[in-house]
């Protein structure tokens, strides 16, 4: 097996070929090193679907039509996430929990539709802004010189205004009834119950560096909204009730950005392609792999590949 990375950006340390984004960024270092060299290395099957991003990124596109000006019936957004949710190959948990988003993914659509509507107007929005920035910020003596590109969520040019938007589904767990039914509820389908995720207290750490990374765009003139959408309620953190989103917030995620990605950098360039000496400065969390059925980030790869995973480990 070839012991080098394939990435020629990487094995000679020319990140001016190379390109990051905020989701690679939030990933710890293990899972950053999984998911974008392990899994190529190792000759990983294809992963499985996973329900909650599809889902989400399915809101996504039909709130963000709404904005530019399409309007739908809930009969035929049901309709085509019902056709989307059967043609996916999902594991048993998986596929129920998207039958209980399922019952919700109007609500859901609805919602962040209010969000921009209680705050703002629907007028005058572009979605899915893409943008290209290079960084001259210093971290261990060394530039970043790596290209992070991506694309925001909502943008308001004459409002200043930035938003970023996130789903909170809840989860879905086996609880067979003593006296089975076949009875439906909002919260049960058979033997399986679904749990509301808990309401958020403060931004997540990964989606504050995700936006800080669009507010440095804008150079800071734009006002930022981190949006949470639930099966209740919509919590919208801003600049006005929350530090992270502050321009000084901003700036220190934004710090950590950098930071993370040039270390990573560094890594890099001691493992100089080894992909072994890489494994070895990074490490590994063993308990992640026993209990991968249980990941949000490995649940969707295959048992074979885990075990790959395992063995590519105990060779070190």
């Amino acid at each position: 097996m070839n012991e080098r990375f394939t990435d020629l950006a990487f094995t000679k340390g020319d990140f001016n070929k190379a390109t990051t984004s905020p989701s690679q960024t939030a990933l710890t270092n293990w899972n950053w090193f999984l998911k974008y060299h392990l899994v190529n290395y190792l000759n990983f099957k294809p992963e499985r679907p996973n329900i909650s991003f599809q889902s989400g990124t399915f809101v996504h596109e039909y709130f963000q039509a709404f904005l530019q000006g399409r309007d739908f019936e809930d009969k035929d957004i049901s309709a085509h996430y019902e056709n989307k949710l059967n043609n996916m190959k999902l594991e048993e948990r998986n596929l129920m929990k998207g039958k209980f988003i399922h019952k919700r993914i109007n609500k859901f659509i609805k919602k962040h539709i209010q969000s921009i509507a209680e705050l703002f107007e629907l007028n005058d929005w572009k979605v899915e802004v893409p943008f290209s920035d290079w960084y001259d910020e210093k971290y261990m003596g060394q530039k970043l010189n790596i290209a992070n590109e991506g694309y925001i969520d909502c943008v308001n040019e004459k409002l200043n205004v930035l938003t970023e938007h996130k789903n909170r589904f809840g989860s879905v767990k086996l609880q067979p009834l003593k006296k089975k039914s076949t009875k439906e509820t909002g919260n049960r389908i058979g033997d399986w119950v679904y749990s509301k995720a808990q309401k958020l207290k403060q931004p997540q750490f990964t989606h504050c560096i995700q936006v800080s990374i669009y507010a440095k765009h804008y150079n800071y003139k734009y006002k930022p909204h981190l949006i949470y959408v639930d099966d209740e309620e919509i919590t919208a953190f801003t600049p006005d009730n929350c530090w992270e989103l502050t321009t000084r917030g901003l700036q220190y995620f934004f710090k950590k950005f950098i930071q993370i990605n040039i270390q990573r950098q560094e890594m890099l360039r001691m493992a100089d392609g080894d992909i072994k000496k890489l494994a070895c400065m990074i490490g590994v969390d063993w308990s992640e792999i026993r209990n991968y059925k249980s990941n949000f980030m490995l649940e969707n790869y295959e048992e074979e590949d885990m075990q790959k995973l395992e063995d590519f480990y105990e060779r070190l």
